[in-house]
């Protein structure tokens, strides 16, 4: 059997993980390239996700949030994002969606580089980061339990000693990409990019950061 003119088990075995391979990295490359801009949302195509998105913000609206933000990011796939900030605390919410499925996170600044960033999604810790940027995921539940989880673990945080870097409203955007380029960056350092993209992919590497940043800092896997 043939396919392109080459041998199946050729194809299976050589091509299809070229393939994937190819489409992964190129993927990722897109989605953080340097020209990675922030624009509005378009006027079409997007009104299910505005909708989706507005019903979100009522729910986070009783534990303190309001919206300051909404934009469009052209990734693969494309993300309609709305940023909200907290009355009170020094926490940013960010509300992805991607057209199948929403995510969310929530943010906080320290100083001296380190963040905390609290999400709900495995596939938000796909790949590694840099060391102060801390990160951990807890999935299935409510945004209020998911608040909870991000307020206890910054209050560990500035127990140990972190102080907090209060991020202006209006200087949000420019972190917000800024933090992108890093992090790209940052994972092109690895050698064998394009394939241990795949392996992490694969292998659910964000179940790692399932655990409370407390556990790994006891553990030795977290320094401050």
């Amino acid at each position: 059997m043939l396919i392109w003119n080459i041998p199946f088990w050729i194809f299976l075995l050589v091509v299809v993980p070229l393939l994937i391979i190819t489409f992964t990295y190129g993927s990722f490359n897109y989605s953080f390239r340097r020209s990675l801009k922030i624009e509005p949302i378009p006027q079409r195509g997007y009104t299910l996700r505005i909708r989706d998105l507005d019903l979100e913000i009522k729910k986070v609206e009783s534990i303190g949030f309001e919206q300051i933000d909404a934009f469009y990011l052209k990734m693969i796939p494309h993300s309609v994002t709305y940023v909200l900030k907290h009355r009170e605390a020094s926490v940013y919410l960010c509300l992805y969606h991607f057209g199948t499925k929403k995510t969310c996170d929530f943010f906080t600044r320290y100083e001296n580089d380190y963040t905390l960033t609290t999400c709900d999604n495995i596939d938000g810790g796909m790949t590694p980061r840099p060391g102060k940027s801390l990160l951990q995921i807890a999935t299935n539940v409510s945004y209020e339990q998911l608040f909870e989880i991000h307020k206890k673990t910054h209050n560990f945080l500035i127990d140990k000693g972190l102080k907090l870097d209060e991020l202006p409203q209006e200087e949000f955007r420019h972190y917000f990409l800024k933090n992108i380029y890093d992090y790209a960056q940052y994972v092109r350092t690895y050698s064998f990019g394009p394939i241990r993209l795949i392996f992490w992919t694969v292998s659910k590497r964000g179940r790692v950061h399932c655990k409370e940043i407390e556990t790994h800092y006891n553990t030795g896997l977290i320094k401050l």
